[in-house]
């Protein structure tokens, strides 16, 4: 070797605190990956609730468009939303259930 050339050495505790530095600074990379995984699971398990229940509101619209055109809806819609009654058909009004549902109501008010 040449006698001119130096070699400079790291001192042996810079090495070590630069390399305790970059482990902590892995160790908080990774546990912010983690934690951002986290809640991007637990907003893909809410989403994919989300979707399950508008899943089931579709097929139930569905299934209420396809018996729409039955006898038996028509029938239904008539009795509750336009109060018809088929001809000869006795209708019974319980006198004391409407009397407690206004005193119900008067006492909400």
């Amino acid at each position: 070797m040449a006698k001119g050339r130096k070699i400079h050495r790291v001192p042996v505790q810079t090495a070590r605190w630069a390399i305790i530095a970059v482990a902590v600074l892995c160790v908080a990379i990774i546990f912010r990956t983690w934690k951002e995984t986290r809640q991007k699971e637990a907003l893909m398990h809410e989403n994919r609730k989300k979707i399950e229940a508008r899943s089931k509101e579709i097929k139930a619209t569905g299934a209420a468009i396809r018996n729409s055109d039955s006898m038996e809806f028509a029938e239904k819609v008539a009795r509750e939303d336009l109060g018809m009654v088929k001809p000869r058909e006795v209708i019974y009004v319980d006198k004391e259930k409407e009397r407690a549902g206004e005193t119900n109501e008067e006492d909400s008010r």
